[in-house]
Protein backbone atom coordinates (compact mmCIF):
# COMPACT_ATOMS: atom_id res chain seq x y z
CA UNK A 1 0.00 0.00 0.00
CA UNK A 2 1.58 3.24 -1.05
CA UNK A 3 2.28 6.05 1.64
CA UNK A 4 -0.50 8.43 2.87
CA UNK A 5 1.62 11.25 1.47
CA UNK A 6 1.70 10.06 -1.82
CA UNK A 7 -2.29 9.23 -2.11
CA UNK A 8 -2.77 12.60 -1.05
CA UNK A 9 -0.28 13.89 -3.85
CA UNK A 10 -2.15 11.37 -6.49
CA UNK A 11 -5.60 12.21 -5.66
CA UNK A 12 -4.41 16.09 -5.92
CA UNK A 13 -3.25 16.22 -9.28
CA UNK A 14 -5.82 14.25 -10.22
CA UNK A 15 -8.38 16.51 -9.77
CA UNK A 16 -6.23 19.43 -10.63
CA UNK A 17 -6.24 17.34 -14.12
CA UNK A 18 -9.83 17.16 -14.32
CA UNK A 19 -10.13 21.06 -13.39
CA UNK A 20 -7.35 21.46 -16.56
CA UNK A 21 -9.58 19.23 -18.66
CA UNK A 22 -12.66 21.40 -17.83
CA UNK A 23 -10.85 24.65 -18.51
CA UNK A 24 -9.59 23.03 -22.48
CA UNK A 25 -12.97 22.30 -22.73
CA UNK A 26 -14.20 25.80 -22.26
CA UNK A 27 -11.33 26.77 -24.43
CA UNK A 28 -12.41 25.30 -27.22
CA UNK A 29 -15.85 25.64 -26.86
CA UNK A 30 -15.13 29.35 -27.02
CA UNK A 31 -12.77 29.04 -30.04
CA UNK A 32 -15.39 27.48 -31.81
CA UNK A 33 -17.84 29.39 -30.99
CA UNK A 34 -15.84 32.40 -32.07
CA UNK A 35 -14.94 30.70 -35.32
CA UNK A 36 -18.57 30.74 -35.95
CA UNK A 37 -19.31 33.95 -35.04
CA UNK A 38 -16.71 35.08 -37.75
CA UNK A 39 -18.22 32.61 -40.28
CA UNK A 40 -21.29 34.09 -39.94
CA UNK A 41 -19.82 37.78 -39.75
CA UNK A 42 -17.99 36.71 -43.31
CA UNK A 43 -20.98 35.37 -44.88
CA UNK A 44 -23.57 38.34 -44.28
CA UNK A 45 -20.29 40.84 -45.72
CA UNK A 46 -20.03 38.18 -48.86
CA UNK A 47 -23.96 38.13 -48.90
CA UNK A 48 -24.41 42.34 -48.64
CA UNK A 49 -21.06 42.70 -51.27
CA UNK A 50 -22.94 40.33 -54.04
CA UNK A 51 -26.33 42.19 -53.44
CA UNK A 52 -24.80 45.35 -54.32
CA UNK A 53 -22.90 43.96 -57.31
CA UNK A 54 -26.65 42.46 -58.28
CA UNK A 55 -27.91 46.04 -57.94
CA UNK A 56 -25.42 47.84 -59.46
CA UNK A 57 -25.27 45.11 -62.24
CA UNK A 58 -28.98 46.08 -62.50
CA UNK A 59 -28.62 49.59 -63.07
CA UNK A 60 -25.67 48.98 -65.65
CA UNK A 61 -28.11 46.91 -67.76
CA UNK A 62 -30.95 49.02 -67.40
CA UNK A 63 -28.67 51.75 -69.10
CA UNK A 64 -27.39 49.90 -71.58
CA UNK A 65 -31.24 49.25 -72.71
CA UNK A 66 -31.49 53.17 -72.57
CA UNK A 67 -29.31 53.71 -74.84
CA UNK A 68 -29.96 50.91 -77.21
CA UNK A 69 -33.13 52.26 -77.03
CA UNK A 70 -32.04 56.32 -77.58
CA UNK A 71 -30.46 54.91 -80.70
CA UNK A 72 -32.87 53.44 -82.24
CA UNK A 73 -34.84 56.41 -81.91
CA UNK A 74 -32.24 58.70 -83.09
CA UNK A 75 -31.61 56.65 -86.17
CA UNK A 76 -35.00 56.59 -87.33
CA UNK A 77 -35.68 60.74 -87.03
CA UNK A 78 -34.60 60.87 -90.86
CA UNK A 79 -34.26 58.77 -93.94
CA UNK A 80 -31.29 60.61 -94.74
CA UNK A 81 -29.18 59.30 -91.32
CA UNK A 82 -26.73 55.77 -91.93
CA UNK A 83 -24.66 54.31 -90.20
CA UNK A 84 -21.85 55.02 -92.76
CA UNK A 85 -21.92 57.42 -95.92
CA UNK A 86 -19.98 57.82 -99.27
CA UNK A 87 -18.11 60.44 -99.98
CA UNK A 88 -16.02 60.76 -103.08
CA UNK A 89 -16.10 57.25 -103.48
CA UNK A 90 -14.60 56.45 -99.92
CA UNK A 91 -16.95 55.14 -97.24
CA UNK A 92 -16.68 56.70 -94.06
CA UNK A 93 -17.65 55.48 -90.39
CA UNK A 94 -17.78 57.06 -87.09
CA UNK A 95 -13.93 56.85 -86.73
CA UNK A 96 -13.12 58.55 -89.96
CA UNK A 97 -14.83 62.04 -87.31
CA UNK A 98 -15.16 60.10 -84.02
CA UNK A 99 -12.51 57.93 -83.18
CA UNK A 100 -12.30 55.46 -80.37
CA UNK A 101 -9.95 56.66 -78.33
CA UNK A 102 -7.09 55.66 -75.76
CA UNK A 103 -6.95 58.42 -72.57
CA UNK A 104 -4.72 59.95 -71.27
CA UNK A 105 -5.54 61.55 -67.65
CA UNK A 106 -4.85 65.07 -68.19
CA UNK A 107 -2.68 67.08 -66.09
CA UNK A 108 0.07 64.47 -64.67
CA UNK A 109 0.09 61.01 -63.88
CA UNK A 110 -0.96 61.63 -60.42
CA UNK A 111 -4.72 62.80 -61.59
CA UNK A 112 -6.93 59.76 -62.56
CA UNK A 113 -9.79 61.14 -64.84
CA UNK A 114 -13.05 58.59 -64.46
CA UNK A 115 -15.99 57.29 -65.05
CA UNK A 116 -19.07 55.99 -62.42
CA UNK A 117 -20.93 53.80 -64.63
CA UNK A 118 -23.80 53.39 -62.47
CA UNK A 119 -24.32 56.82 -60.83
CA UNK A 120 -23.67 58.38 -64.38
CA UNK A 121 -21.06 60.83 -63.20
CA UNK A 122 -16.54 61.82 -64.07
CA UNK A 123 -14.62 62.36 -61.41
CA UNK A 124 -10.49 63.17 -60.71
CA UNK A 125 -8.77 61.54 -58.21
CA UNK A 126 -5.74 63.46 -57.18
CA UNK A 127 -3.22 60.70 -55.99
CA UNK A 128 -4.82 58.79 -53.32
CA UNK A 129 -7.04 61.46 -52.47
CA UNK A 130 -10.88 61.69 -52.21
CA UNK A 131 -12.58 61.86 -55.55
CA UNK A 132 -14.08 64.81 -56.74
CA UNK A 133 -17.04 65.61 -59.01
CA UNK A 134 -16.58 67.07 -62.73
CA UNK A 135 -19.38 66.09 -64.60
CA UNK A 136 -22.55 64.70 -65.84
CA UNK A 137 -21.73 64.06 -69.06
CA UNK A 138 -23.65 60.93 -71.07
CA UNK A 139 -23.53 61.07 -74.26
CA UNK A 140 -26.81 59.33 -75.66
CA UNK A 141 -26.54 59.66 -79.75
CA UNK A 142 -24.64 62.19 -82.25
CA UNK A 143 -25.33 62.53 -85.75
CA UNK A 144 -22.52 63.89 -87.98
CA UNK A 145 -24.08 66.26 -90.30
CA UNK A 146 -22.51 66.28 -94.05
CA UNK A 147 -19.58 64.70 -93.90
CA UNK A 148 -17.79 65.94 -96.84
CA UNK A 149 -14.45 64.13 -96.07
CA UNK A 150 -12.56 62.26 -93.34
CA UNK A 151 -12.73 64.31 -89.99
CA UNK A 152 -14.59 66.98 -92.03
CA UNK A 153 -18.11 67.81 -91.63
CA UNK A 154 -20.83 70.67 -91.20
CA UNK A 155 -21.66 70.29 -87.98
CA UNK A 156 -21.93 67.26 -84.99
CA UNK A 157 -25.41 67.51 -83.07
CA UNK A 158 -24.67 65.48 -79.64
CA UNK A 159 -27.84 64.64 -77.63
CA UNK A 160 -26.57 64.96 -74.44
CA UNK A 161 -28.73 63.08 -71.32
CA UNK A 162 -30.48 65.73 -69.06
CA UNK A 163 -30.41 68.49 -71.85
CA UNK A 164 -33.77 69.31 -73.89
CA UNK A 165 -31.75 70.54 -77.18
CA UNK A 166 -29.36 68.66 -78.51
CA UNK A 167 -25.64 70.47 -78.65
CA UNK A 168 -24.54 71.37 -81.79
CA UNK A 169 -20.26 71.96 -82.77
CA UNK A 170 -20.13 73.48 -86.22
CA UNK A 171 -17.39 72.29 -88.46
CA UNK A 172 -17.24 69.53 -85.91
CA UNK A 173 -15.12 71.71 -83.83
CA UNK A 174 -15.53 71.20 -80.22
CA UNK A 175 -13.64 73.55 -78.27
CA UNK A 176 -14.08 74.51 -74.02
CA UNK A 177 -15.69 77.36 -74.59
CA UNK A 178 -18.14 76.46 -76.74
CA UNK A 179 -19.16 73.50 -74.74
CA UNK A 180 -19.43 75.37 -71.60
CA UNK A 181 -21.39 78.22 -73.72
CA UNK A 182 -24.20 74.89 -73.99
CA UNK A 183 -23.96 73.49 -70.90
CA UNK A 184 -25.62 74.43 -67.72
CA UNK A 185 -23.44 71.89 -64.90
CA UNK A 186 -20.90 73.56 -63.40
CA UNK A 187 -20.96 76.30 -66.82
CA UNK A 188 -19.53 79.14 -63.59
CA UNK A 189 -17.00 79.01 -61.52
CA UNK A 190 -15.20 76.20 -62.88
CA UNK A 191 -10.82 77.11 -61.97
CA UNK A 192 -9.01 77.14 -65.57
CA UNK A 193 -7.67 73.03 -64.51
CA UNK A 194 -10.92 72.03 -64.04
CA UNK A 195 -12.15 73.37 -66.82
CA UNK A 196 -9.71 71.35 -68.89
CA UNK A 197 -11.33 68.01 -66.87
CA UNK A 198 -14.64 69.20 -67.65
CA UNK A 199 -13.89 69.54 -71.62
CA UNK A 200 -11.72 65.70 -71.43
CA UNK A 201 -14.70 64.27 -69.80
CA UNK A 202 -17.00 65.31 -72.71
CA UNK A 203 -14.98 64.12 -75.17
CA UNK A 204 -14.62 60.70 -73.71
CA UNK A 205 -17.89 60.80 -73.07
CA UNK A 206 -18.57 61.25 -76.82
CA UNK A 207 -15.96 58.70 -77.87
CA UNK A 208 -17.68 56.48 -75.74
CA UNK A 209 -21.05 56.51 -77.43
CA UNK A 210 -22.06 53.64 -79.92
CA UNK A 211 -24.72 55.49 -81.07
CA UNK A 212 -23.25 57.72 -84.19
CA UNK A 213 -24.93 58.09 -87.01
CA UNK A 214 -24.38 60.29 -90.35
CA UNK A 215 -27.09 63.04 -91.17
CA UNK A 216 -26.72 64.10 -95.14
CA UNK A 217 -29.15 67.11 -95.70
CA UNK A 218 -31.14 66.94 -98.20
CA UNK A 219 -29.72 69.54 -100.80
CA UNK A 220 -33.78 70.79 -101.80
CA UNK A 221 -37.35 70.09 -101.36
CA UNK A 222 -39.46 67.49 -103.46
CA UNK A 223 -38.06 64.11 -104.23
CA UNK A 224 -34.60 63.41 -103.15
CA UNK A 225 -32.15 60.82 -103.25
CA UNK A 226 -31.04 59.11 -99.41
CA UNK A 227 -27.83 57.36 -99.00
CA UNK A 228 -29.01 54.31 -99.24
CA UNK A 229 -30.83 54.80 -102.45
CA UNK A 230 -34.18 55.17 -101.31
CA UNK A 231 -36.34 58.06 -103.31
CA UNK A 232 -38.17 60.23 -100.65
CA UNK A 233 -40.24 62.95 -101.27
CA UNK A 234 -39.14 66.45 -98.38
CA UNK A 235 -40.97 68.86 -97.59
CA UNK A 236 -41.30 71.33 -94.42
CA UNK A 237 -43.54 68.67 -92.63
CA UNK A 238 -40.96 65.60 -92.13
CA UNK A 239 -38.60 67.91 -91.11
CA UNK A 240 -36.68 66.42 -88.30
CA UNK A 241 -38.29 68.54 -85.22
CA UNK A 242 -35.33 68.95 -82.53
CA UNK A 243 -33.01 70.06 -85.91
CA UNK A 244 -35.63 72.22 -87.43
CA UNK A 245 -34.54 75.59 -86.03
CA UNK A 246 -30.72 74.94 -86.37
CA UNK A 247 -30.99 73.32 -90.37
CA UNK A 248 -33.86 75.83 -91.09
CA UNK A 249 -32.43 76.43 -94.85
Amino acid sequence: MLPEKIQERIKENFYNYLDACDIIRDIEGEIEAQKKQNADEIATSIVAIEKEEYKKEGVREYHAECIKQRGYEVSRLSPFITETVVVSGQELDRRSIIPYTSFNDPGSEDVKLFFDDVNIKWFIRVKNGLPKLVSRFWVEACLIVDAYASGACRALVVFMRGCQRPLIFWEGIITSADLRKQTQFHKKGLTVRNRDYYYESFIRALCMCSNVFFLTLPKHSGWNTTPDGRRVFVSAANMIPVLSDLFND
